[in-house]
């Protein structure tokens, strides 16, 4: 495959700057609750009350925050471990968490 390279434009500017739009903002936007002067906050846009979230779905997005994209394998691993022990009540806690993250590794899991 062939890469072609190109300088900027002119010499002076890139060649994109012609298109982009001078008065949008190119700033990145949060969705937490720190709001700015350009992201003013919506008088019916109120953040979901904890009490409406699934504890299991909050305790599985912890762990995908703590082991991102192999978040369900490790939970699959510590669930086999988990009944390895004899310990059916902490295996079925790790393979929910496997449920919510990958839903073939839980049923490959209860399968073997």
């Amino acid at each position: 495959m062939t890469i072609r390279f190109s300088p900027a434009f002119g010499g002076a500017s890139p060649a994109i700057a012609r298109t982009l739009c001078g008065s949008a903002p190119l700033n990145g936007a949060n969705d937490n609750a720190v709001r700015h002067a350009a992201m003013p906050r919506k008088p019916d846009a109120s953040p979901v009350p904890l009490a409406l979230i699934d504890p299991q779905v909050e305790r599985a997005l912890r762990h995908f925050a703590d082991h991102g994209l192999a978040a369900a394998r490790i939970a699959r691993e510590r669930a086999e471990a988990a009944r390895r022990d004899g310990d059916e009540a902490r295996s079925d806690h790790w393979i929910d968490i496997c449920r919510q993250l990958d839903r073939r590794a839980a049923r490959g899991f209860a399968r073997a």
